[in-house]
């Protein structure tokens, strides 16, 4: 049997390598985020000691809540864009299936019928 719309399994394709580029570009993000939060470079000692916070933690802090924010962002944007995909792929195979049926019980019919 032929597959049929293909430019909808292109799509759902399409759907999955975007949410891998995304993941990983999440990831890349997170753990820039980590890395210049542990240098302390998201802020300055004066703008902590206004806040009332340790001057030594804003950047340890910061960098981890970045770090932690980013990643469960980017993986539940994996998840979405991926169900995405998958969920056209699971309406492309009902159809094939459905399909398939369709044909299997009209050649079940022609071969049952009695020869007159």
């Amino acid at each position: 049997m032929e597959k049929r719309f293909g430019v909808l399994r292109f799509i759902a394709t399409l759907w999955k390598i975007l949410a891998w580029v995304v993941l990983v570009l999440g990831l890349l993000g997170a753990i820039a985020t980590l890395v210049g939060g542990l240098a302390g470079g998201f802020l300055d000692t004066a703008m902590l000691r206004q806040l009332g916070l340790p001057s030594d933690l804003g950047g340890t802090f910061f960098g981890v809540a970045g770090f932690l924010g980013i990643l469960i962002g980017s993986v539940l944007q994996f998840f979405g864009l991926y169900a995405v995909g998958e969920i056209i792929t699971v309406f492309l195979s009902i159809e094939e299936n459905t399909r398939a049926t369709r044909l299997w019980i009209e050649h079940s019919l022609r071969s049952s019928q009695p020869m007159m």
